[in-house]
């Protein structure tokens, strides 16, 4: 949809709600009025709404999105992937003598597969070696630090969340590349330039840059956003 399409027909689903709602109550309908920035702000939160549940699954009732072709496809565009060097560790305080900083990307959303490339060691068949990254809790990572089956091994390299875009990944080993796989936050829809104001930073127009064919659900839920704003309680109305 243009952003043209994506106004008018938010438009419309609106105003087919307000005939349903009211004929005759002038106060409210005026009440259902949305300018070209709410309507902005609410298609972009529908937006970033619809593709958390297809992520997490609560679309597909799946595990994750990889579990059917169709949400692949609808997520491909914003999957990128990224290598990056150990960070200097110099103003943080580690959790431990191994572990390494890593800085994120800027833009990752959500991880969706990592892993850890071993550096020079004493072992030479180490050197090279990929490692798979397991995140974990602050709380958990001191339950199992030192267990040789859930901690940090030949195998795996325990990942902690830290401030800002930054991670702590602990291993026994030098880590040399750190490998990651991740969604990107998709742009803001905008419907009209902005001029005082911005969504996500983004004041130009422009419109929706996942498949065409979601931006359909994308409206539909930014609709029901937009009423729900206004205390309609649309499963209610549904059901008298």
């Amino acid at each position: 949809m243009t952003t043209e399409e994506f106004s008018n027909e938010f438009d419309t689903l609106v105003s087919s709600y307000r005939r349903f709602k009211d004929f005759d109550n002038k106060e409210a309908l005026d009440s259902l009025e949305f300018d070209e920035y709410e309507k902005s702000v609410f298609l972009t939160k529908a937006q970033e709404e619809l593709i958390t549940s297809y992520y997490s699954g609560r679309n597909s009732n799946a595990e994750s999105f990889e579990n059917t072709e169709e949400i692949r496809r609808y997520l491909s565009s914003l999957i990128k992937t990224a290598e990056v060097s150990p960070a200097s560790s110099q103003n943080y305080k580690k959790l431990t003598p191994k572990s390494q900083i890593f800085e994120l990307p800027d833009d990752v959303w959500f991880i969706t597969y990592e892993s850890a490339t071993l550096g020079a060691s004493s072992d030479a068949c180490l050197n090279g070696k990929v490692l798979d990254v397991v995140p974990v809790r602050q709380d958990y990572f001191h339950r199992v630090k030192r267990n040789p089956f859930r901690g940090p091994n030949e195998r795996r390299a325990l990942r902690l969340d830290i401030e800002g875009k930054r991670v702590e990944l602990v291993s026994d080993y030098t880590i040399n590349k750190y490998l990651v796989r991740y969604i990107v936050k998709p742009s803001p829809i905008v419907l009209v330039p902005l001029k005082d104001l911005s969504i996500d930073g983004v004041s130009t127009a422009q419109t929706c840059k996942l498949e065409e064919s979601l931006h359909r659900s994308i409206l539909e839920l930014a609709v029901r956003l937009a009423l729900q704003s206004k205390g309609i309680n649309l499963e209610k109305d549904k059901n008298n």
